[in-house]
């Protein structure tokens, strides 16, 4: 059973983790750790993308002055995110694309961490009660430790065009997006 949290809180420790992935990423010339730090990425954005999708963002759309427009844009950037991660898949990171498309991923999720961060946190701790936060934040944390007692993504996927993000989106949900 997963310890009870505030979904701000849970859901601003993800965004920590993975800004500590881009520093470390930062801070290697190692091409074998960059695609690790890569594929850890893939993992994060997505298993959060998928958990803000199925809990956090129905409770925006009712919860939040234009609830509707606020998530429509948050999972906007959350699809761009995992399309920059899908490309990466495809990349070497020896080839001279693979650094920019990761400073293109680390724009767009710094970009969404911001906006929740300083826009849509605030406003649910503010329109929710500590109680609704907290059952939120157990449905969230639930289903990051369904995903961690889950079996791993395995390194090759059946079918042509399946990348890390694709099978780490089905292993979550049952199908990709």
């Amino acid at each position: 059973m997963p310890e009870q949290h505030d979904v701000v809180d849970l859901l601003t420790a993800d965004h920590r983790a993975v800004r500590d992935l881009f520093e470390v990423y930062r801070t290697t010339t190692d091409p074998e750790l960059r695609r690790q730090l890569v594929d850890r990425m893939t993992v994060a954005v997505v298993r959060h993308s998928v958990a803000e999708e199925v809990h956090l963002y129905p409770t925006v759309r009712k919860a939040l002055p234009n609830g509707d427009r606020i998530a429509d844009e948050e999972i906007e950037e959350l699809t761009e995110a995992e399309r920059i991660l899908s490309d990466l898949d495809a990349v070497d990171p020896r080839d001279r694309r693979f650094d920019p498309l990761v400073r293109e991923l680390m724009d767009v999720v710094s970009m969404h961490i911001r906006g929740e961060e300083d826009l849509v946190f605030p406003e649910l701790r503010e329109r929710l009660t500590p109680e609704e936060r907290m059952a939120l934040g157990l449905r969230v944390g639930e289903a990051a430790a369904a995903v961690r007692g889950a079996p791993p993504v395995s390194p090759e996927g059946p079918g042509p065009g399946r990348t890390l993000a694709d099978r780490v989106r089905e292993q979550l949900t049952g199908r990709t997006r």
